[in-house]
């Protein structure tokens, strides 16, 4: 990410906050729950940030170390002695198929989809903001990566995807930027608490947060090529199928968002 996209980022965010927070102060409600705590939280963010601060921003100069990674009981911290490598918004689909003969059956999981937007610096300059984000990208339509047109398509870092039926990747490798390629297995898995409950438009509940460590690529995929050790998914919104199959087709998606912090 060049330097001059990010400030120009920051300055735009800015004077949308202003504007939108005089409207929100008119119009109650007028603003969806999840954007009105977005434009909070980010406002409330960028203003205990030095305007000096603000304009020599660059990705070099966001002191990841200050960043606070979400938690909830239950899932394990980060091994001591990994820093933190790369932070990252995922937006898209969780991916499930029903036996449509048995609609009493549960929906199985096979995997996911997601554009990764990258959130490093977010993470340590604004991170009430950033975690206002799963929930509030959930009201926008899921994001198709060949539309230009879009602001946040400069800050693409990477696509999520499972490689096989159990294994997650992460490839951080675009035209603009190289962050590796990461496969993972899951080593915990934790429900999502009724209070930090982010529903997805059509209802849908949290999927869990988890915490992932790297793994072997699966056969004729090669190696990894990335420092990354472990990956956490924290901050989910939607993205939890229904308790059955009931009135599903056999194939089906329901939209998530997440925050993914990975450490190496």
């Amino acid at each position: 990410m060049r330097p001059s996209s990010l400030l120009i980022a920051v300055s735009a965010l800015t004077s949308t906050l202003v504007a939108s927070l005089a409207i929100e102060k008119r119009h109650s409600n007028a603003w969806p729950e999840a954007i009105r705590s977005y434009y909070v939280a980010a406002a409330k963010s960028l203003s205990s940030i030095p305007a000096s601060t603000l304009a020599s921003l660059s990705p070099s100069s966001c002191n990841v170390a200050s960043a606070e990674m979400p938690s909830i009981s239950g899932l394990p911290p980060v091994t001591p002695g990994l820093s933190l490598y790369h932070v990252a918004v995922g937006r898209g689909t969780q991916n499930y198929t029903c036996d449509i003969a048995h609609p009493s059956t549960a929906p199985v999981a096979i995997g996911a989809s997601a554009i990764l937007y990258n959130t490093t610096c977010m993470s340590c300059i604004a991170p009430e903001a950033l975690d206002a984000i799963p929930s509030s990208s959930l009201l926008l339509p899921t994001p198709k990566e060949n539309n230009v047109l879009l602001p946040a398509q400069a800050y693409i870092s990477g696509h999520h995807y499972f490689s096989d039926l159990t294994t997650p990747t992460f490839n951080l490798h675009t035209a603009k930027t190289n962050f590796g390629i990461q496969f993972a297995k899951v080593l915990t898995k934790v429900p999502v608490p009724d209070d930090k409950q982010q529903l997805g438009q059509d209802q849908s509940k949290a999927v869990p947060w988890l915490k992932l460590s790297s793994a072997n690529a699966p056969e004729g995929l090669g190696s990894d090529s990335s420092p990354v050790k472990e990956i956490y998914r924290v901050n989910t919104a939607g993205g939890s199928p229904p308790k059955t199959c009931d009135a599903s087709p056999a194939s089906f998606e329901v939209q998530y968002a997440a925050e993914y912090w990975f450490w190496g």
